[in-house]
């Protein structure tokens, strides 16, 4: 249920965030709207109420939206498929938003890091916070995550480069890479 509510509470905050600032929204941003509360939601849809999806899904429909349309342009990075803004940024708000919203009284399991489980009756939410510390955890992880991350795209990169090149040349992209790389049109055009 958590799943499908922030998903769809997502697509619909990104459409409208096209309607207000574009003055029309789109299928492609609606459909992602979808993959980015799709993407938010899954570290904390086993552990969240209704409401915390319903507030997950409207900033996942929020924050990749500005990440893919303002972020890129400021940083200058290349990302045609919208990649970072969507599941980095997007992986990132989740993973901190589920120290937040994750509940005892929907996950009984949920226990802090010093192993004591939760009394579902006063451990809740943002209650949680002011004397627990499953957020903190939750940015330690962030950051051990964004590490390993950063450090093996390196890597991978420099092994690619070094193999085949991380670009082709230029002539080639604007022809198109269904006949230079793939031998075939991908496109039929008359």
């Amino acid at each position: 249920m958590t799943t499908t509510l922030a998903t769809a509470v997502a697509s619909f905050t990104w459409a409208m965030l096209e309607y207000m600032l574009r003055g029309k929204p789109s299928v492609l941003g609606f459909c992602s709207g979808a993959v980015a509360g799709l993407v938010v939601i899954t570290p904390a849809c086993g552990y969240i109420a209704a409401t915390g999806a319903v507030i997950i899904g409207i900033a996942a429909g929020i924050l990749p939206f500005f990440a893919c349309t303002k972020l890129k342009s400021w940083l200058g990075y290349d990302d045609a498929l919208e990649t970072f803004g969507i599941h980095a940024v997007g992986g990132t708000l989740g993973a901190f938003l589920t120290g937040i919203f994750a509940t005892a009284s929907v996950n009984p399991n949920l226990s802090l890091s010093t192993g004591a489980p939760l009394n579902p009756a006063t451990q809740n939410g943002l209650a949680r916070i002011v004397g627990h510390t499953l957020w903190i955890e939750q940015l330690k992880a962030i950051v051990v995550t964004i590490v390993v991350a950063v450090v093996g795209t390196a890597v991978i990169g420099a092994l690619v480069r070094g193999a085949i090149g991380l670009r082709i040349p230029p002539e080639i992209e604007r022809q198109g890479l269904d006949i230079n790389q793939h031998g075939e049109e991908g496109y039929i055009t008359s």
